[in-house]
């Protein structure tokens, strides 16, 4: 087995955005979760979720979570993935959000 790790940057856009999508043959494990809102002043919500089927039934991770102007939301607890998962977010307000992860990818 081979572990290798990748980051996932994306800005959030109020459309769904997807932040990582786990390669075939491949299982990941997402250890923390990062969104920062980059606005000044106002305030935005994200949607965080994740497939569980190889990217046709999604879950939610996270719903309508507060992202204050100028802070970030952690979410520190593993998110693990087989092959074909997806992770995406949607933001409440075009420009505000960017997400970052920093996964492992383990192949066999």
């Amino acid at each position: 087995m081979a572990n290798t790790f990748k980051n996932a940057g994306v800005a959030v856009g109020t459309t769904v955005t997807t932040l990582y999508t786990c390669p075939a043959s491949t299982d990941g494990i997402i250890h923390a979760l990062y969104i920062s809102n980059i606005d000044g002043t106002n305030s935005a919500d994200v949607d965080v979720e994740v497939s569980v089927d190889g990217g046709s039934t999604f879950y939610y991770v996270g719903k309508t979570l507060p992202v204050p102007a100028d802070s970030t939301l952690i979410l520190d607890k593993p998110i693990n993935l087989e092959q074909n998962d997806v992770v995406r977010l949607t933001a409440s307000a075009t420009g505000d959000l960017q997400a970052f992860a920093s996964v492992l990818q383990i192949t066999a």
